[in-house]
């Protein structure tokens, strides 16, 4: 049996307690008129582009010790759930492929400004995507987490294909759950 959008909020669900802060970030990549396997080429790539960003973005977070995260990612690497959506063909030039990060495990110090200034450095200036990017402290978001994970996963309630697919809208490479932080605290 495949799984469905249901399945993967249930995984998602596991972690709402850690959960923290949520990034929407667009890339430069547009599906626009373009054939499935010229967007899956986009999709590869712009996955690629966000594991640069999110290791660059989580050594950010300890300045003075960068390889902490390198060294004991169990620990200090951030909790990052993560989909990607618009990565079928559309007619709306102005549609881009973006993420959509569900971030914990962060330094408890970091205000939302400035876990934004380190997300867009890492994602705008040293991935080289769109300085588009949004970044909301979850306390802050209108609703509950549910919400939001039923919204990171829209696009797979409208087209159950997406949530099983290897390009679909489940981000596996770029999701990180780290075990040893969580279970402490």
């Amino acid at each position: 049996m495949n799984y469905k959008a249901k399945h993967i909020v249930e995984f998602f669900e596991q972690y709402e307690s850690q959960i923290t802060h949520v990034v929407v970030a667009q890339t430069k990549f547009r599906p626009c008129r373009k054939s499935q396997a010229a967007i899956d080429a986009m999709a590869i790539q712009a996955k690629k582009d966000l594991r640069y960003a999110l290791n660059c973005f989580a050594k950010q977070l300890y300045p003075n010790h960068t390889n902490l995260v390198t060294r004991k990612p169990h620990v200090y690497r951030p909790l990052s759930l993560v989909t990607i959506e618009n990565i079928k063909e559309t007619t709306d030039p102005e549609q881009t492929i973006h993420f959509k990060i569900t971030l914990g495990n962060l330094p408890k110090h970091l205000c939302t400004t400035m876990i934004d200034i380190h997300f867009r450095h890492a994602w705008h200036l040293k991935a080289h995507q769109q300085n588009d990017i949004y970044t909301e402290a979850i306390a802050d978001y209108p609703g509950t987490i549910q919400r939001w994970l039923g919204y990171t996963l829209k696009d797979t309630t409208k087209d159950s294909k997406l949530a099983w697919t290897t390009n679909g809208t489940w981000d596996v490479e770029n999701c990180w759950i780290p075990q040893a932080a969580i279970n402490t605290d």
